[in-house]
């Protein structure tokens, strides 16, 4: 019988503004439960949801910029952490100097790191570790935002199912496990989309013994597919405090325990407070995860997945309509505030119809996507 292997995964940190002077100068009030976690861990991983960098010159994007003082990636290096993912869609937010900053630290600092690089091949390498006489791979994906690497410049790694599914079922040819961390879904909901669940399933066929979803920043939900592990969201594990706030001030640390070829997880519920992140007590932990697993239950059934995205959908109508129309800010407020009305008495049914052909036909999307980042670009 072989030795067991402990994985512990985390998911996004980010040292933002509320949680900066933490960062500097206290950092146990982050790390200390933490700490005790990855230290009776045979290897660590989480997500660095930015760059480290003191580049001050943002990319033009939507969305917030975000970034790291430089010497977060000695600290996580300090607190034990093995290995950072970098496929996110905030690693390219100070442009290719940022990116280029946040390998050189972590090379300085001998911390792994995988799922970002100078160009796209590097980006898309995996991190191969051995532990305890197993192969052990990580690989991590983001989605197409403003992050991705190139083939002449750097970023993030992209989740391309016409490369990246080959990709996971070659490298299980030559690992004992495969784990995959996958930066995507939608913000704040706890169930995968269809296309998530369908997307995550697909790269269990293909050989990962592990998906983690994470971005969402909300604890989501998790299904045993073939009997591996598929979580659609890990919540914050360090992403600052919001005052009333439950779902972002809490995150799911996963350990994956490996044993001939037998997968099982171990969970512990991390809170974010005003000052500092601590593990949850084992009541409110119980009662967390409770809910975790009540909240999972419907992932087995294709329904009751559409029926809860074509609901979100709809509560989505009048802030992402207007958006796609391109109208303006009192536009949008205005439509809002009187629920999607403004949309529906303005705009016809015969443009909706050309505006979903142009999104949902693949030759028509590829036309738009390129006309829209060569104006974007020029």
């Amino acid at each position: 019988m072989s030795q067991e292997i402990k994985i512990t995964i985390l998911g996004d940190i980010c040292p933002t503004k509320d949680y900066e002077e933490l960062f500097d100068n206290n950092p146990n009030a982050l790390f200390s439960d933490i700490s005790a976690i990855l230290q009776n861990s045979d290897y660590s991983i989480c997500n660095f949801e930015c760059p480290a960098t003191e580049c001050d010159k943002p990319i033009i994007k939507t969305g917030p910029n975000l970034k790291a003082k430089p010497n977060v990636v000695g600290l996580l290096k300090n607190v034990g952490f093995d290995a950072i993912s970098l496929a996110n869609n905030h690693i390219l937010d100070y442009g290719e100097q940022g990116v280029k900053d946040t390998l050189k630290l972590a090379n300085d600092c001998d911390l792994a790191y995988f799922g970002g690089g100078l160009n796209a091949n590097e980006a898309s390498k995996p991190l191969v570790v051995e532990i305890k006489g197993k192969k052990v791979a990580f690989v991590s994906f983001a989605e197409h935002e403003f992050n991705l690497a190139t083939e002449n410049s750097a970023g993030a790694n992209w989740f391309d199912p016409y490369k990246s599914l080959n990709f996971i079922t070659n490298l299980k040819k030559d690992c004992d496990y495969v784990i995959v961390l996958y930066h995507g879904g939608i913000e704040h909901y706890k169930f995968p989309s269809p296309l998530l669940q369908k997307k995550c399933r697909a790269m269990v066929d293909n050989g990962a013994d592990a998906v983690f979803c994470q971005h969402s920043h909300c604890i989501g939900t998790m299904e045993e597919y073939d009997s591996k592990p598929i979580v659609y969201g890990q919540g914050n594990s360090i992403f600052g405090y919001r005052k009333n706030s439950n779902a972002w001030n809490e995150g799911l640390i996963f350990t994956l325990v490996l044993s001939d070829g037998n997968i099982k997880l171990e969970h512990n519920l991390l809170s974010a407070l005003e000052n500092g992140v601590k593990v949850a007590p084992k009541e409110e932990y119980t009662a967390r995860i409770n809910e975790f697993f009540e909240d999972s239950k419907p992932l087995m059934d294709p329904q009751i997945i559409k029926d809860e995205w074509d609901n979100f959908c709809k509560r989505s109508e009048a802030l992402v309509l207007p958006n796609v129309y391109g109208k303006s800010r009192v536009f949008n407020k205005l439509n809002r505030m009187f629920g999607n009305k403004l949309v529906s008495l303005f705009v016809k049914k015969k443009k909706m119809r050309v505006t979903l052909a142009y999104i949902r036909c693949e030759a028509h999307h590829e036309v738009v996507k390129t006309i829209l980042e060569n104006e974007i670009n020029n």
